[in-house]
C-alpha cells in the first residue's frame, strides 16, 4: 500500500465457490486495522483484491512471468510493487505517475504494454483488482482438497516508471483518442461502506 502511494483504496471480496462479492473503500489506515477480519473472510474461501479509489496514476499487468518483468526493467518501465499470484505467476503494479492521470491514458498505455509482452508468447491482462499479499488466491481449477496459495510480496520500491512520462506525452497528442469502454459492475450482493472498521 506505501509503494501504491494512495490514499483510499476499494477492497473486494469474491467467495471463489459461487461468485458472491462485497466490496469496501478504506483508507490505508483503516484496511491495516481491518486485516483480521479480511484475514477470516480469506478463510472462508474469499478472495480479497484490492485497487486504488478515485484518480490516480496506476495501472496494473497480471499474469507476467519473471521473463516479463525483466523486460519491463529493462526498457523502463519499472513496477511500483509486484506480488506473485500463483508459481511463477506475478501481478505488477506500474506508476504512471505521481499525480492522477486521466483514465483513457491509463488504460491506454497499460494496453499498449501487455499487448508488446504478449508478442514474446506471454498471456499478459489488464487488471482492474490485485490481489492483497498476505492472503491466499483461491484459483478456480483447483481441486476441493487442495491448499489455496499466499500472494506474495516480492518488490515494493514505489518508483515511477522512467519511460512513462515520454509515453504519456506522446498519446495525450494523438487526435480523437478513442475512450475505452468501462468495466461495468456485476449486479447482485454488493455492499459498500464509505469509511469505518469492518466487524
Amino acid at each position: 500500500m506505501t509503494a501504491m502511494g494512495c490514499a483510499q483504496f476499494v477492497v473486494r471480496l469474491v467467495q471463489a465457490r459461487d461468485g458472491k462479492q462485497e466490496t469496501r473503500q478504506w483508507s490505508g489506515l483503516e484496511l491495516l486495522r481491518s486485516l483480521t477480519w479480511l484475514k477470516r473472510m480469506n478463510a472462508r474461501g474469499y478472495d480479497v483484491t484490492l485497487r486504488p479509489a478515485g484518480q490516480h496514476g496506476l495501472v496494473l499487468l497480471d499474469g507476467l512471468q519473471q521473463a516479463d518483468l525483466q523486460r519491463l526493467d529493462a526498457r523502463g518501465w519499472q513496477s511500483a510493487a509486484v506480488v506473485e499470484v500463483q508459481h511463477g505467476r506475478f501481478q505488477a503494479w506500474i506508476k504512471l505517475s505521481r499525480q492522477p492521470v486521466a483514465y483513457a491514458l491509463r488504460h491506454q498505455a497499460a494496453s499498449r504494454l501487455a499487448s508488446d509482452l504478449c508478442r514474446s508468447g506471454s498471456a499478459i491482462t489488464v487488471a482492474e483488482f490485485g490481489a492483497l499479499a498476505g492472503l491466499t488466491c483461491h484459483a478456480s481449477a483447483m481441486a476441493e482438497a487442495q491448499a489455496a496459495r499466499y500472494a506474495l510480496l516480492q518488490a515494493s520500491s514505489g518508483t515511477v516508471a522512467a519511460a512513462a512520462a515520454p509515453c504519456l506525452e506522446r498519446m495525450a497528442h494523438l487526435p480523437n483518442l478513442p475512450p475505452p469502454p468501462r468495466l461495468s459492475m456485476p449486479q447482485g450482493a454488493v455492499r459498500k461502506r464509505s469509511s469505518g472498521r469492518a466487524r
